[in-house]
């Protein structure tokens, strides 16, 4: 007994311990802030490098790193790359205050590198109005850094990332922060069609419009009117076509056309990959949809067959959402009202790039409720109430106007 109680002990103290052990992240920060600290430039480099080389998991983190490149360039009087390593860390910004605060780092080594404020001013002047009466983006010409070791680095986390939302959108990092915002737009919008985790859903129409649509604009000027599409799509909140608030489609000049549903997307599934996941699809829609088994098996059914949807990029496919609206109507148990609420809505949504479809199913639902007079359901009430917070979150997503005072004189590292 005293020995049991000594290792209870020995554990409880150790714990603290193991919740103390230092992030590797932060260690590398910390690391190479001492460098700088120092005057040790390339070593700093080389420990901020390793932020996004070697920490996938943290691609979170990988603006501050980016950021701090641009800066530890400029410290370095290499103001040339440091131009470049900034134009990276604007693309790469996760937020609007990040995002300005890389236009005006930006802004600050081109006066540096100029000796003069004309250049970074009317960068500045861009991102405030954008390509108003001929007006380019001054970064075009400055261009984005050669990154070999990098770029073999993040094809290899393509290849690892798998098929899933997540997986998408750590690869559109990936192209983010090597000076490719077309095929980071592209992983954003794969990212958003395979999405059918409503609680994920802002997080993806916000990617895909203030970061992925940013990108490839250079500015983030009208970035309300891309989430605002986001949120309802081309019929604008009245949900009808050819009226007034109808929205014009932001992305369809910067993306391809996707790949045909069921394909894998973005993912680049091999052939045997899609085979298993479509065998998986139709053996578990087989226990989904029978009556007759047990429901935490049709359950299990249902969570099989998202999950494959998802990673087909197989929403919206023919018959889909009738199918999940039949189990919906012909069941009380709660598990399965919210699975087939969940596969119906991503069936409605399909591959648009917008909720408009979820409009329109809820008030397909309602009609169908009310016409044969079918009682509130706490799941699909529930469900419908969540729905209404993540169609909310998009309108509440935070934007300022862009806001900057021209440079008065050339900035200093």
């Amino acid at each position: 007994m005293k020995r049991f109680a000594l290792l209870l002990l020995i554990a409880w103290l150790a714990a603290p311990l193991a919740w103390c052990a230092a992030n590797p992240v932060d260690d590398l920060f910390k690391q190479a802030k001492a460098a700088t600290a120092a005057g040790k430039w390339d070593d700093a480099l080389g420990l901020y490098e390793r932020v996004l080389v070697e920490h996938p998991e943290a691609s979170d983190r990988w603006y501050g790193a980016q950021q701090a490149i641009a800066t530890t360039l400029a410290s370095k009087k290499d103001l040339a790359q440091a131009a470049k390593a900034a134009h990276l860390a604007q693309d790469g910004a996760p937020s609007a205050q990040s995002f300005d605060s890389a236009v005006q780092l930006t802004a600050n080594i081109l006066s540096t590198l100029d000796h003069s404020v004309e250049r970074a001013n009317q960068h500045l002047a861009f991102q405030q109005a954008g390509p108003i009466a001929g007006a380019t983006n001054p970064l075009d010409a400055v261009g984005y850094p050669s990154q070999p070791e990098r770029e073999r680095a993040f094809a290899a986390m393509r290849q690892q990332a798998g098929d899933s939302a997540t997986g998408s959108r750590l690869r559109a990092y990936t192209f983010l922060f090597t000076g490719k915002p077309r095929e980071a737009l592209a992983q954003f919008a794969d990212a958003f069609r395979r999405c059918s985790n409503l609680a994920a859903l802002p997080t993806a129409g916000a990617d895909l419009s203030a970061m992925g649509l940013r990108a490839v604009r250079g500015h983030r000027i009208d970035q309300e009117k891309a989430l605002q599409f986001v949120q309802f799509g081309p019929n604008g909140p009245d949900g009808k076509p050819n009226t007034p608030d109808d929205l014009a489609d932001p992305f369809a000049e910067f993306l391809a056309a996707p790949l045909a549903e069921g394909e894998g997307g973005q993912a680049g599934l091999s052939a045997d990959d899609l085979a298993a996941l479509r065998h998986l699809l139709d053996a578990a829609k087989l226990y989904a949809g029978d009556p007759w088994v047990h429901a935490e098996q049709r359950r299990g059914g249902l969570i099989a067959m998202q999950r494959a949807n998802d990673a087909l990029d197989n929403w919206g496919a023919a018959g889909q959402k009738e199918w999940y609206l039949q189990i919906l109507f012909n069941t009380e148990e709660p598990n399965l009202v919210d699975l087939s609420l969940a596969g119906a809505m991503g069936a409605a949504k399909g591959r648009a790039l917008h909720l408009g479809g979820l409009y329109a199913l809820w008030n397909e639902i309602d009609a169908y409720c009310a016409a044969r007079g079918i009682a509130p359901h706490r799941a699909r009430d529930g469900a419908r109430s969540q729905f209404n917070t993540v169609s909310t979150a998009l309108t509440r997503f935070p934007i300022k106007k862009p806001d900057f005072n021209p440079l008065k004189k050339p900035a200093s590292f």
